[in-house]
C-alpha cells in the first residue's frame, strides 16, 4: 500500500488472468535500506508460497497454500530469518541471524532440519545450491576477514573456502576482533555491543574511547569487516558500536521503540555506552568521541545538542540536523521512512521539532567536525545548516566536503583522506 506497511501477493499466470491474493501481509516496513520484506517464493512443487513476515514479532518465514489459506509458520525462531532459497529437490536453505552473528539451516524435505553452518563469529549468507541440491555455496565474512566464497558439502557439512579477499594472510595478524558485550540503559533496556580495543596496552595506559553509531536507524552492526574501526583502533582509540533501540535484528518491539523519538531514547543507550567504556581501566573516561554515517551522523549531532556535557569530540558524516527540512523532501523513500518512524509531518510538527537537534546547538559544548561527500544530489544543505548554525552561537566547528561523491563519502581516494582528517580532529582535542 501507500504507506510501504501492507502487502498482498498475488499469483497471475503466463495466461494473463486477472490473478488471486494468494496472501496478504500488514505492518512490515518495507524501507529498502535496513529493513527488506523480499520476494516471495514459490516451492518447487508449486503447492506453497513462502514470504517474510512481523507478524510474531520476528522476521520469520511464512507460507500459505497457494490457492490461498491461513498462513503458518515454516520454522519459528526468535531470529531475523532471510535469503531463504529452495533446492531442486525441495529442500529450504536460509539464514538466520542472533545478535549479528547468522548461520544456514536447512529444513529437509521430510521435515527434519539441520544447522548447517554456524560461525562461533561471523556473517554468512546468500546461498546458492548447486544443479543435484548436494552442495550450497554461501558467502561468509568476520570482523578480521571480509567477504569470501565457501562451498559446504550438505551431506558431510564440511565447509571449504574458494576465494581469498586478503592477497596475503600476513595482514590478519595485526587485526583485532571483537569483544561482544552487553550493558544496560538508563531504563534497564539490555544493549548490544562490539568492543574494539587497542591490541598492544601497556599497564597503566588509557586510551580516549569512540562511539560508533550506525546508520538506519532501522538497521544494525553484524559480525562484518569493520576496516575503519581497524583503522581507529591502530590509532590508539577503544571503539565501541552498539546496536542502540530502533536496530534490526532484536525483534519488532526493540525495532519500534524509537519511534517518535529519535536522538532521545536511542540517544540514552549511547551514554549508557559511554559509561561502559568510563568502567575500563584502560579508558580515559574524559576523552570521548562519537562519530557515525547517515543516521549515525544524526545521532552525533544530536548527542553534542542533547546530550552537551558527554563527549569532547564529535564527527558526523553525512548526518541531518533539521527533521522539518523533510517537509520539502524530493526523495520518496526518505519521505515515507520519516512518516513511519516520525507520523505524518504536517500533523506532527512537534515531534519533528522535538527530535531535530539544530535547535538546541546553543547547548553545544563539544568541537564538531562536519564531513560528507559532494555530489550530483545536492545534500549539503544539511551540513552546511548545522555548520552555519553552530558558527552563529560561536562554537567550536569544522567543516569539508569531499567532491566527486553522493552525500556520503564512499569511493577510496576520498576515504583515503577523510579518515586520516577525523583522526587528526580527534587527536586535537583527546590527545
Amino acid at each position: 500500500d501507500e504507506s510501504w506497511k501492507d502487502h498482498e501477493f498475488i499469483l497471475k499466470t503466463v495466461s494473463g488472468d486477472e490473478g488471486h491474493t494468494v496472501a496478504k501481509d500488514t505492518d512490515f516496513f518495507d524501507y529498502l535500506y535496513g529493513r527488506r520484506m523480499g520476494y516471495p517464493l514459490i516451492s518447487p512443487d508449486g503447492l506453497r508460497l513462502l514470504f517474510r513476515s512481523h507478524r510474531n514479532g520476528w522476521v520469520n518465514y511464512w507460507q500459505v497454500p497457494i490457492n490461498g489459506g491461513e498462513p503458518e509458520l515454516v520454522f519459528p525462531e526468535n531470529s531475523d530469518q532471510s535469503d531463504a532459497t529452495f533446492s531442486p529437490n525441495g529442500d529450504l536453505a536460509f539464514v538466520s541471524n542472533s545478535n549479528g552473528t547468522t548461520r544456514i539451516t536447512i529444513l529437509y524435505c521430510d521435515n527434519t532440519n539441520r544447522v548447517l553452518v554456524k560461525p562461533k563469529m561471523g556473517v554468512v549468507g546468500k546461498p546458492c545450491w548447486s544443479p543435484d541440491s548436494r552442495q550450497l555455496a554461501y558467502l561468509s565474512e568476520s570482523p578480521i576477514s571480509p567477504s569470501d566464497l565457501w562451498l559446504v558439502d550438505v551431506i558431510t557439512g564440511k565447509s571449504r573456502r574458494l576465494t581469498s579477499s586478503f592477497q596475503s594472510k600476513a595482514i590478519k595478524k595485526y587485526l583485532v576482533e571483537p569483544k561482544k558485550i552487553s550493558y544496560q540503559s538508563k531504563d534497564k533496556l539490555e544493549i548490544s555491543a562490539y568492543l574494539y580495543s587497542p591490541p598492544k596496552r601497556e599497564k597503566g595506559e588509557r586510551f580516549p574511547g569512540m562511539i560508533l553509531v550506525h546508520g538506519g536507524p532501522t538497521a544494525q552492526f553484524w559480525d562484518t569487516y569493520q576496516a575503519d574501526v581497524q583503522y581507529f583502533i591502530r590509532k590508539g582509540y577503544v571503539v565501541l558500536m552498539p546496536n542502540i533501540r530502533g536496530s534490526t535484528g532484536y525483534g519488532k518491539d526493540f525495532e519500534d521503540m524509537n519511534n517518535h523519538d529519535w536522538g532521545h531514547g536511542d540517544l540514552q543507550d549511547v551514554i549508557a555506552g559511554v559509561e561502559y567504556l568510563k568502567g575500563l581501566e584502560y579508558v580515559d573516561s574524559s576523552k570521548m568521541a562519537i562519530h557515525g554515517t547517515s543516521y549515525g551522523g544524526c545521532m552525533s549531532m544530536s548527542a553534542v545538542c542533547f546530550a552537551p556535557d558527554v563527549f569532547q569530540a564529535a564527527i558526523p558524516h553525512a548526518g541531518y540536523g533539521d527533521w522539518l527540512d523533510f517537509e520539502d523532501e524530493q526523495e520518496l523513500r526518505h519521505r515515507q521512512l520519516l512518516k513511519y518512524k516520525l507520523g505524518d509531518i504536517k500533523e506532527h510538527r512537534d515531534v519533528y521539532f522535538h527530535c531535530s537537534p539544530i535547535y538546541k546547538v546553543a547547548n553545544v559544548k563539544t568541537p564538531v567536525f562536519l564531513v560528507h561527500g559532494e555530489g550530483r544530489y545536492p545534500r549539503s544543505d544539511a551540513s552546511l545548516k548545522f555548520a552555519r548554525a553552530l558558527e552563529r552561537e560561536y562554537k567550536i566547528y569544522e567543516y569539508k566536503i569531499y567532491p566527486n561523491e553522493c552525500y556520503y563519502v564512499i569511493t577510496v581516494p576520498n576515504l583515503q583522506e577523510m579518515y586520516p582528517d577525523i583522526v587528526d580532529f580527534m587527536n586535537r582535542y583527546l590527545k
